[in-house]
């Protein structure tokens, strides 16, 4: 019997189920995250907004109806009631509605009499001064009747749907999401007093649209708690549209609503529900307790063991809404913290990389394959020349200044940049000499690079880095003075992917150009790199050096110290998929900086750094100055503490010269001067590596010391930039 089967895979713990339980708040965070990273894949929510075409407003016996018709590009039109205290004015708090499988929307909003005493929930919440958005599942009425032959029409839908890989209860979460859209936006609603409820499959589709939020919403759950396990097999109560396909490998129904903490949550259900099992429910009671115990939120958690069947006790449930959405409540108003850095892949593009991973293990082909040449052929779009990918931005400098042949020579490089710039000159033997940089473009000085060209006849390689994903038009000149001299230019942009100046691509410019795919970055791949080369024989050499030094791509012979720095297949899934995306990164992040250029225009003590016409930034970071002198880690401890925003990283608050690894070789320089006495020259002392500072570097000193990074990724929402933008605002007036 199939029943066995089924048995035996109902009884294996879900794989997220916390073991042993959650010890503190931070492990119980980083566990939700994993719970809702899974709820969101499973569901694969066509988000699409709804508009509302038309609006039928009466008011009868105390209380303000609108009818509705929402339309949605997924679901076409559907009805939905909006129900207000008449005397509503000013914003209220609102709850979104959600009834049962057969609950009609007359009767939940009591425009016709309710079949049971608490159907009419969005009339009673709103009799108790509360906003209620009402709609229609959509799940009756829709199929012939005579085709279908008795069968239920939402079990005919939940099977159709788990065709195409997707699910009824996803596609009720996609309603809601774009009906609390309309919900928030409506003028008698105070967009930051807003919670759900529902009732049975309403209740799943109120607890799955909260996990599927950024924001905590507080959550009302009637009749709808217990296992799985239990619903589905032991009581054959379980509905196909009120779960996720696969979710019992990962999570188990008191684990959703666990991962709901610390956000308000009442649960309620009967003693006499045919549908549940009141033991079970208890158990799943004691894991949801188990995880806002584990979140410090206990106090947040409302858990009710009620004599009643398969219904609501609405009185209790008004005053939940009445706590948790009163002003000053917990989680009323929480709008989550504003990140530094936010890398965000969504379902579809999640299922793309997990399919071209699936390719690549199915196939047994883990590296340099199909994979890696379509990552590379996508790149070439954004650098305009043949680009090689690496495993790292490391690995492509290293690669492109062997091949140059730095070894024993110099190597100039910018003194405000990342230590890996200048790390990778020491590995290929060259010695390290640093130069200041000009303010304007962030780019190499001309004039500092001109000196330090006259100090160092043996300079092998230049290597201008483009900050902040800004091609400094210095960098023309840059190029004239070693074009001259006969220096090799490596252009260090693993910042600088799709940036250009006057519309020639970052990257296109030196011999080389080094590009990194680190998680920071605007475009990624997990871990990877990328060298552009001017010339077909140069790309060459690097595929060469990438694999161990191979004399030809299949050889068993080796004519170079190469190392092992391919990208792996599974890598390029992860980059081919944001690299597709990445025009619309690149279209999203600069009309992100514009806003930002407006919004900062007058907040007193700082201001945007200013990019020149002539150049087209990626904005891998919003840099801004601090007008007087502040203590930019206690501005930072403050925004984060105080306002929730975190900056993103400097670029960079140390410069080179003062890294311990390069100030202990110039102290090594030092001493091996004074040894040999007067007259040895600069730096003669110093070997392979060592770096002797040749200047003050004011300008990069300014530089490290006054500039901060403003939050700047495309899920960066315009009520996010708002924040930040008060925020600053506050600590610096």
């Amino acid at each position: 019997m199939q029943t066995t089967h089924v048995r035996r895979l109902l009884g294996a713990e879900p794989t997220l189920r916390p073991s042993p339980p959650l010890a503190d708040a931070p492990a119980h965070t980083a566990w939700s995250r994993k719970v809702r990273a899974v709820v969101e894949r499973l569901a694969r929510v066509e988000r699409a907004p709804l508009a509302v075409t038309a609006v039928d407003t009466t008011v009868t016996g105390g209380l303000r109806r609108e009818r509705l018709t929402l339309s949605s590009p997924v679901r076409g039109a559907f009805q939905g009631t909006l129900l207000a205290p008449a005397d509503t004015t000013a914003p209220a708090p609102a709850v979104l509605v959600f009834g049962g499988k057969n609950a009609r929307l007359e009767q939940l909003t009591g425009e016709s009499p309710p079949d049971f005493p608490d159907r009419n929930v969005a009339e009673h919440l709103a009799r108790s001064g509360f906003v209620t958005l009402t709609f229609e599942h959509g799940i009756g009425g829709g199929l012939d009747e005579q085709r279908r032959g008795g069968r239920e029409e939402g079990a005919l839908l939940a099977h159709a749907f788990a065709l195409t890989g997707r699910s009824l209860l996803g596609a009720l979460a996609g309603d809601t999401l774009g009906a609390l859209d309309v919900l928030t936006s409506h003028p008698l609603v105070d967009a930051d007093r807003v919670g759900l409820f529902g009732h049975s499959l309403g209740a799943a589709v109120a607890l799955h649209t909260a996990l599927l939020t950024p924001r905590p919403l507080p959550v009302c759950a009637a009749s709808h708690l217990g296992s799985y396990p239990a619903l589905y097999e032991r009581l054959l109560t379980g509905y196909e549209g009120a779960v996720l396909p696969g979710i019992l490998e990962y999570a188990d129904l008191g684990d959703l609503y666990a991962a709901l903490a610390p956000a308000p949550l009442h649960l309620q259900f009967g003693t006499d529900d045919g549908y549940l099992e009141p033991a079970d429910a208890r158990a799943a009671a004691g894991v949801v307790r188990g995880g806002y115990r584990a979140a410090d939120a206990l106090d947040r958690l409302d858990v009710r063991e009620l004599p009643m069947g398969h219904g609501t006790h609405v009185r209790h449930a008004a005053d939940f809404f009445t706590r948790a959405l009163g002003r000053g409540a917990v989680g009323a108003g929480a709008a989550g913290e504003v990140p530094a850095q936010r890398v965000h892949f969504g379902v579809a593009e999640r299922r793309a990389v997990l399919d071209r991973v699936d390719a690549a293990l199915a196939s047994g082909h883990l590296t340099q394959g199909p994979g890696l040449a379509r990552f590379e052929e996508l790149a070439r779009a954004w650098t305009g020349r043949e680009s090689v990918a690496v495993a790292s931005g490391a690995a492509a400098l290293e690669i492109a200044l062997r091949i140059v042949g730095v070894a024993g020579r110099t190597v100039l490089v910018p003194v405000n940049t990342f230590f890996a710039t200048a790390a990778a000159a020491v590995r290929a033997g060259a010695r390290v000499r640093f130069v200041d940089i000009e303010l304007d473009g962030l780019g190499l000085d001309p004039d500092a690079l001109r000196a330090a060209l006259d100090r160092h006849p043996d300079t092998a390689a230049v290597l201008p880095v483009h900050i902040g994903g800004i091609v400094a038009p210095s960098l023309v000149d840059v190029l004239a003075l070693c074009e001259r001299r006969g220096v090799a230019v490596v252009e260090d942009a693993a910042h600088a992917l799709g940036a250009t100046l006057e519309d020639r691509f970052a990257g296109a410019f030196g011999r080389f150009g080094a590009f990194s795919f680190f998680p920071t970055k605007v475009a990624v791949s997990g871990e990877g790199g990328l060298v552009t080369c001017a010339d077909a024989e140069d790309a060459e050499q690097v595929r060469r050096w990438r694999d161990h030094g191979k004399s030809a791509q299949g050889s068993t012979l080796h004519d170079r110290p190469g190392g092992n720095w391919r990208l792996s297949e599974l890598h390029a899934a992860v980059g081919t998929v944001d690299l597709e995306r990445f025009d619309a990164t690149l279209a999203a992040r600069r009309a992100l900086a514009h806003e930002y250029d407006e919004l900062l225009a007058d907040v007193p003590g700082v201001r945007a750094h200013a990019v020149a016409a002539e150049v087209q930034s990626n904005y891998y970071k919003y840099l801004a100055y601090l007008d007087a002198p502040v203590d930019r880690a206690l501005l930072k401890k403050r925004l984060r503490e105080r306002h929730g925003v975190s900056l993103a990283g400097e670029v960079y608050d140390h410069l080179l010269c003062d890294q311990p690894y390069f100030a202990a070789a110039e102290a090594e320089a030092g001493a091996d001067a004074a040894r040999t006495g007067p007259g040895s020259g600069p730096g003669a002392g110093a070997g392979a590596g060592a770096a002797v500072v040749d200047g003050p570097f004011e300008q990069a000193r300014w530089f490290a010391r006054h500039h901060i990074a403003l939050p700047l990724y495309p899920t960066l929402t315009h009520a996010e930039q708002l924040r930040v933008v008060e925020a600053l605002r506050g600590e610096l007036s």
